[in-house]
């Protein structure tokens, strides 16, 4: 009778751990598709020249996504001949198996 319990616990404790690496499988996949659409992001942004419309349907694709995309313009030289801009990509890195959301954010520039 001990042998049976053992067994199914040991099987419960093999699936929670199954759920738990899925979990954080998945939250990484997540986080390599922010990064990889943040590279996009700041790919169309510097081959538009820094152009408004393009800036603004960058944003709304990634509110679409579940991001938040914040462009800020930066002056590179005082004769204001080179533009620089930050972009963050901010985004929640969830494992549901846990109860875990913690909030991220990937920092670049567009020159």
């Amino acid at each position: 009778m001990g042998q049976v319990l053992k067994a199914y616990l040991g099987l419960c404790f093999l699936l929670l751990m199954g759920l738990v690496g899925i979990g954080v499988v998945a939250a990484g996949i997540e986080a390599a598709a922010a990064r990889d659409y943040h590279a996009d992001a700041i790919s169309e942004i510097e081959c538009s020249n820094f152009n408004a419309s393009v800036i603004s349907a960058c944003k709304s694709q990634a509110k679409s996504k579940g991001y938040e995309l914040k462009v800020s313009d930066m002056v590179y030289d005082a004769k204001r001949n080179q533009r620089m801009a930050e972009v963050t990509l901010s985004f929640e890195y969830a494992i549901p198996i846990l109860n875990l959301v913690s909030d991220h954010e990937i920092r670049g520039f567009a020159r």
